[in-house]
């Protein structure tokens, strides 16, 4: 079971709840388990919205409901007082010309925003050291499992939610903060 609110617990709670030991880290029978009850250390992929649910997206809102009926009764009292030809149409075609570069834009917009948090993604943390069975191993950051001791060198990304055990400077800078807890 994944331990609540772990940043406000002591580092020896912690250690407890995982059956950590902190010089031997976990055995390769604790790893098995976690990973077999956690799974990987990765994020879920999110599935992509389709490109027809992208557009009609656009067309759900109520402003944009309120002008296609606009149009409509445009063309219908054009129609209805006689007029014909391309006089009929122009002012219902221009109102659904608007809709649909506002609809154009939003999709563009929506896409670019998808596609940045893919790029983000690649700020994640490739590698993890960490201490198995009594030693220090290099791995996939995918690997990690609630419990490992990990060890965060100069200029290194954190590859998982951690808590720190135990500190080796006298000094921590942090250049970027992620959300905190919910």
């Amino acid at each position: 079971m994944v331990l609540d609110s772990a940043y406000a617990r002591s580092a020896d709670e912690v250690l407890a709840h995982y059956r950590t030991d902190p010089r031997q880290g976990l055995s390769a029978a604790q790893v098995a388990e976690a990973r077999r009850r956690h799974g990987c250390n990765e994020l879920a992929p999110e599935p992509g919205t389709p490109f027809w649910k992208l557009v009609l997206k656009q067309f759900d809102d109520l402003l944009v409901k309120i002008l296609i009926v606009a149009a409509v009764v445009d063309l219908v009292i054009a129609l209805a007082s006689g007029e014909s030809g391309f006089g009929a149409f122009v002012e219902p075609s221009v109102i659904m010309l608007i809709l649909v570069a506002n609809a154009t834009v939003g999709v563009v917009t929506e896409t670019n925003a998808e596609k940045a948090i893919e790029e983000l993604k690649a700020y994640e943390a490739d590698v993890a050291t960490v201490l198995r069975d009594g030693r220090w191993t290099v791995l996939p950051a995918a690997e990690l499992v609630p419990g490992d001791i990990v060890e965060v060198g100069v200029g290194g990304k954190v590859p998982a939610d951690t808590r720190v055990t135990e500190l080796l400077s006298s000094t921590l800078r942090i250049d970027q903060v992620g959300p905190g807890p919910s």
